[in-house]
């Protein structure tokens, strides 16, 4: 009885131990994997807690379909038949749940392009609208939820920038966003306990309705690759800055210490760092009972503990992530630097 208690224990302790992670993405996914260092965050969190998860990533989809990965396109392949095994471009998802344990996939920023609803939508439309989207997006929730041991995770799409798009279009794109963040998983009143959602979003658009420079709903300014153009790829800046917010999320949806709904950048709220003092400024508006985590820039945990308004933590000069965690509001992070 012994034996086979512990190889459960053991089988159960690789199970978390030893995952297999595939990103499915177009060049928006490969400026954050690649610029933001993601595989090399990886091969630093395992060396650091002795963990074996393997990421990859591919361009998907790929040639012989077209280079379209928009709502549409993920539920033609999964689940109208497009897919076909024999090339990689379009696997079929029953074949890549089979090896891989987590399967994250995104949208590239033309998916942000939004126009107004026809007079009626239509799961099987092309076109991009906010009632298309949300049919599609609801025939994909389903289709995940019958792969109860997989997980996957849904970026939120991508800002255009301020030269590519127009107010409305971007006003739409903002209200798919919260839709996916804040109803998709819960309209139905079912829990959908395998299916999360990374705020791409929330950390790369301009959320101020009046910046001094940039516009609302668009790439922010700072992530723009050229003000004058309109090239809707984040910058380099805007990739280091994400990359390891990513790989954090992916380790804490295998681990299931993140919300599966939302994990979004923290609002109204200001992290100062001075003379060996951690300060943060609106505290007052997170519920209480929150934990407070402080990573380095590779992910490795160096503080945790109860939400307080000031801590006295010594961190030598660098860039570091903190996290704020409420079962309620889920996971906040944001990034500060410490300049001596």
């Amino acid at each position: 009885m012994k034996s086979l208690l512990f190889l459960v224990f053991a089988l159960g302790c690789n199970l978390i131990l030893g995952q297999k992670v595939i990103f499915l993405h177009h060049s928006t996914g490969g400026g954050v994997y690649n610029e933001g260092s993601v595989a090399q965050w990886f091969d630093t969190y395992n060396s650091q807690n002795s963990t074996n998860y393997e990421i990859t990533e591919r361009a998907y989809p790929d040639s012989p379909y077209p280079w379209e990965n928009y709502p549409y396109d993920y539920w033609n392949l999964w689940i109208n038949g497009a897919c076909n095994n024999d090339n990689s471009g379009t696997e079929c998802i029953n074949s890549i749940v089979t090896k891989y344990d987590v399967i994250i996939f995104k949208h590239c920023f033309p998916g942000a392009g939004i126009g107004e609803d026809e007079a009626e939508n239509s799961v099987s439309s092309s076109y991009k609208s906010m009632g298309n989207y949300k049919l599609q997006y609801r025939a994909l929730r389903t289709l995940m939820d019958s792969f109860p041991n997989n997980k996957f995770i849904v970026w939120t799409l991508a800002p255009l920038h301020r030269n590519a798009t127009d107010s409305a279009s971007a006003a739409r794109a903002k209200q798919f966003v919260d839709w996916v963040k804040y109803q998709w998983l819960k309209e139905d009143s079912k829990s959908h306990p395998n299916i999360f959602v990374f705020d791409f979003w929330g950390y790369v658009a301009e959320t101020n309705a009046n910046p001094s420079q940039g516009k609302v709903n668009c790439l922010k300014y700072d992530y723009e690759g050229s003000h004058d153009g309109d090239d809707s790829h984040p910058n380099t800046q805007a990739n280091q800055t994400v990359g390891p917010i990513f790989g954090q999320f992916i380790v804490d949806c295998i681990k299931q210490t993140n919300t599966r709904i939302i994990n979004k950048t923290l609002d109204n709220i200001t992290v100062f760092y001075n003379n060996g003092c951690l300060a943060i400024q609106g505290l007052n508006e997170i519920v209480p009972q929150s934990d407070l985590c402080i990573y380095s820039i590779d992910g490795h945990l160096l503080y945790k503990k109860r939400i307080q308004s000031s801590i006295a933590l010594p961190l030598s000069e660098g860039m570091y992530l903190v996290s704020i965690h409420n079962k309620t509001f889920g996971t906040q992070t944001a990034k500060f630097c410490v300049i001596k």
